[in-house]
């Protein structure tokens, strides 16, 4: 019996077995993103449209004793993120942004490519790994386009998510612990909820690196370099930034445009999408307040990483490598979809949910209900995000439905996957 997955299998073994033609292939994609990213960074007129100019800004306002959360680039972008990120940018900044724009692209390169053999390398057989993991990559293609050529952290963050993983597995949890400390202090989210995935897991040494590496990272670095009184200033300077962003009078931050306003169409989180069903308008849900909507996503976001936390209690050691994947993945995807702020091309965190979901597809009966269930539900999150590019369906928030759609899916197959349900056949009629 041949499905959509084995049909895709099919296709991908052909061109593997191929090794020039895939690198060749590889090659061209590459190239052709760099030259947008290129041209978004380094040619045309100004203003460059490329985040890489939001973060070199701040890291030239600390070089001139400026506030950088309050200074915004060429485009009118403001600085969102903690210190850490402005201060490892700041020996850039006197570079050609065209050569910063093609360092950054090339980091941007060899972080998925990273991300991709370091996933491989999880799986047991290391066909099946890579073949997992070049499918769950190319499932993410649309949001790797958007944040590759558009110099965002998203792909930089997805490597990290299984660089962390990839080190928890090998036991080398001081390694994992502290880039998990770098990583949450150069971009909270979506991997901060990890740390309640340890906490489970009850991995107190690694939990108390996590706490080191977060005072290390998130303060003794940024101090050295500001000063203590700066580095104060800036944390609670951007606290007060974010807190005001997402309350009852988010509508009055600076970067309620930029970032905040569930109205965005690209804001693709379920509380934006909610927002947008409820409301006919931002004026109206400014008139009468979103408290509603944000405490109903909230209490569902709790209530589901209370759920997934029980499901995720059994220690590292009584449980398949493949599970712990898929454990780990729920947790920074649970982030996105309640986040106030989750933009497209944030999904890129997919690709960690992606790549256990197609490892447990290659061993499950064809006929299975979880076999059926994952397999659409992964189909479905790669259609939903793609039409979410796309009006009226970005305003109806299709890629973050569909990405919520394929978490459920995959968060009652790691609740049942050891009952007999996951085993049971469909039927003929059923």
């Amino acid at each position: 019996m041949r499905t959509p997955y084995s049909l895709l299998c099919q296709l991908l073994d052909f061109f593997l077995k191929r090794k020039k033609l895939c690198i060749f292939l590889v090659v061209v994609f590459f190239v052709i993103v760099g030259i947008s990213a290129l041209c978004r960074g380094g040619f045309g007129p100004p203003p460059r449209r490329t985040d890489l100019t939001v973060f070199l800004r701040a890291a030239e306002s600390i070089q001139s004793g400026e506030n950088m959360y309050a200074i915004p680039n060429a485009r009118g972008w403001y600085y969102v993120y903690l210190p850490l990120l402005a201060i490892l940018l700041m020996p850039f900044t006197k570079l050609p942004l065209l050569l910063n724009s093609f360092m950054w692209y090339m980091l941007s390169v060899a972080s998925l490519c990273g991300a991709v053999v370091l996933a491989a390398r999880l799986a047991k057989d290391p066909k099946e790994g890579m073949r997992a993991a070049t499918l769950a990559a190319l499932f993410c293609v649309p949001a790797c386009l958007e944040t590759m050529a558009r110099g965002q952290l998203g792909v930089m963050s997805v490597f990290q998510a299984i660089a962390i993983l990839y080190l928890y597995t090998k036991n080398k949890k001081v390694w994992a612990g502290l880039l998990f400390a770098f990583s949450v202090a150069l971009k909270a989210s979506p991997l901060a909820p990890l740390v309640i995935f340890f906490l489970v897991k009850k991995e107190w040494k690694m939990c108390i690196v996590i706490l080191l590496g977060l005072f290390f990272f998130g303060w003794i670095v940024p101090s050295l370099v500001l000063g203590v009184d700066q580095n104060w200033f800036y944390i609670t300077e951007w606290n007060r930034i974010m807190s005001q962003a997402v309350s009852d009078v988010g509508h009055q931050s600076h970067i309620w445009k930029q970032l905040v306003t569930p109205f965005a169409p690209d804001n693709q989180s379920m509380y934006a999408a909610v927002t947008r069903w409820v409301w006919p308008s931002e004026e109206v849900m400014i008139k009468y307040g979103n408290a509603g909507v944000m405490w109903g996503t909230n209490i569902f976001g709790a209530v589901a990483l209370v759920i997934l936390a029980f499901f995720c209690r059994k220690k590292k050691a009584e449980i398949s490598q493949k599970r712990l994947a898929l454990e780990y993945s729920l947790f920074p995807m649970l982030m996105l979809l309640v986040s106030p702020v989750s933009e497209t091309h944030h999904l890129t965190t997919l690709f960690v949910m992606f790549f256990p979901a197609f490892l447990y597809l290659d061993e499950l009966p064809q006929k299975s209900i979880a076999y059926q269930s994952i397999m659409w539900g992964a189909l479905i999150a790669f259609v939903t995000h793609i039409m979410g590019y796309i009006p009226p369906f970005d305003h109806w928030g299709f890629s973050g439905v569909g990405a919520f759609v394929f978490w459920c899916i995959m968060l009652v197959f790691l609740g049942w996957q050891n009952q007999n349900f996951c085993g049971k056949t469909i039927e003929p009629g059923q």
